[in-house]
C-alpha cells in the first residue's frame, strides 16, 4: 500500500511527459542567438586602372612623353588577397507552422563576422600589376576587415518523434542574403626616388615616390544562399520549449566596387573623364554556426 502514491505518480507522469513533447500541428515562433565561424578565404580583386606613365594627373605633360604607349584601352588589372578565418555572432527570429512530422519556416538571419589577416601575402595576377610592382610598388597589402549579412531563409525540417520532451531534427533552406564587407586595399610606392624606374626623368619620380593607392569601403551585395540545420528541441510546456542546433550556410559570389579613396595620392581617376574602379569577389563566403532558441507554440 506504501508504493500506490509513488506508482500513481510515475503513471501520471509517463502519461504527461509524452503529453508536453508530442508534435501538435499549428504555428510558433522562434528565437535563437549563438555563434557563428567562417573559414579562411581568398578575395579576388581587379580595377580599370591605366599604368603610372599614362596617368594624366600623376604624369602632365603625358602628350609629349607616352602618346603612343597609352592611345589605346589598357586590359583589366588584378590582383589577390588570402583572409584567415573569422567568428561572430547570428541571432534569428522565425515563423513557422508544423504538421505532422514537418515543420515549415521563414526565417531571418542577422549575421556579423570578423575576419583575421591571412597567413599568405597579398598576390599579383598579372602581367601589367606585376610589371608595376617591379618598376615602383614596395608594399601590396589588403584584405577583408569585417561581414555583416541580412538573410532571409525558406525552411523545411523533418522532426523525429521519440515519445520524450526530446525532439530532433534536421532540415534545409534557401534564401537571400543582403551582405556587406569591409574590404581595405593599399599599394604603396618606393620612397626612394632612384628605386623607380618607371621614369627616368627624376622630377617625375621625386613626385611618383611614396605615394599610395588606398580602397577601404562597405562593399555591398545581394547573394543567394543555402543552408543544411541540426538540432534538437526540449519542450518545457505543450506552448513553450528551447533547444539547440547547429547549421551550415553556403553563399553565392559576391562581387562588388567603389573608386579608389586616392589613387597615388589623387583623386581616382587617371585625367581622361572617366574614375577608376576597383571590384572585389569571391565564391568563398561560408559559414557555421551553433545556437541556443526558445520556440512559443500558437
Amino acid at each position: 500500500m506504501k508504493h500506490r502514491p509513488g506508482l500513481l505518480i510515475l503513471c501520471l507522469a509517463m502519461i504527461t511527459i509524452p503529453g508536453l513533447a508530442a508534435a501538435q500541428d499549428g504555428w510558433y515562433l522562434r528565437s535563437n542567438l549563438g555563434i557563428a565561424v567562417a573559414p579562411g578565404l581568398t578575395l579576388d580583386a581587379r580595377d580599370n586602372d591605366w599604368s603610372t606613365r599614362c596617368d594624366k594627373l600623376s604624369n602632365p605633360g603625358l602628350g609629349e612623353t607616352s602618346a603612343d604607349e597609352c592611345a589605346s584601352v589598357p586590359p583589366i588589372t588584378g590582383w589577390t588577397h588570402e583572409v584567415g578565418r573569422g567568428s561572430g555572432v547570428q541571432s534569428v527570429l522565425a515563423l513557422g507552422y508544423v504538421w505532422n512530422n514537418l515543420r515549415f519556416e521563414g526565417e531571418y538571419l542577422y549575421r556579423t563576422t570578423t575576419y583575421e589577416p591571412g597567413e599568405g601575402e597579398s598576390q599579383v595576377i598579372d602581367v601589367v600589376t606585376q610589371q608595376k610592382q617591379q618598376q615602383e610598388l614596395e608594399t601590396i597589402d589588403g584584405g577583408l576587415e569585417d561581414l555583416l549579412s541580412h538573410s532571409i531563409f525558406a525552411n523545411v525540417y523533418y522532426e523525429f518523434q521519440t515519445n520524450s520532451r526530446y525532439t530532433p531534427y534536421f532540415g534545409i533552406g534557401v534564401g537571400f542574403s543582403s551582405t556587406s564587407l569591409d574590404y581595405y586595399g593599399r599599394f604603396k610606392r618606393n620612397d626612394d626616388p632612384d628605386a623607380i624606374s618607371t621614369f627616368e626623368d627624376p622630377v617625375r619620380k621625386a613626385r611618383l615616390a611614396g605615394t599610395t593607392t588606398i580602397g577601404r569601403h562597405k562593399l555591398n551585395d545581394l547573394l543567394t544562399a543555402y543552408q543544411a540545420v541540426l538540432g534538437v528541441d526540449y519542450a518545457l510546456s505543450d506552448k513553450v520549449g528551447i533547444g539547440a542546433k547547429v547549421r551550415w550556410a553556403k553563399f553565392s559570389e559576391f562581387d562588388d566596387g567603389e573608386p579608389w579613396t586616392q589613387l597615388r595620392s589623387h583623386e581616382s581617376s587617371v585625367g581622361r573623364g572617366f574614375d577608376v574602379i576597383y571590384y572585389v569577389s569571391t565564391d568563398k563566403l561560408m559559414m557555421f554556426g551553433a545556437s541556443l532558441n526558445m520556440m512559443y507554440s500558437f
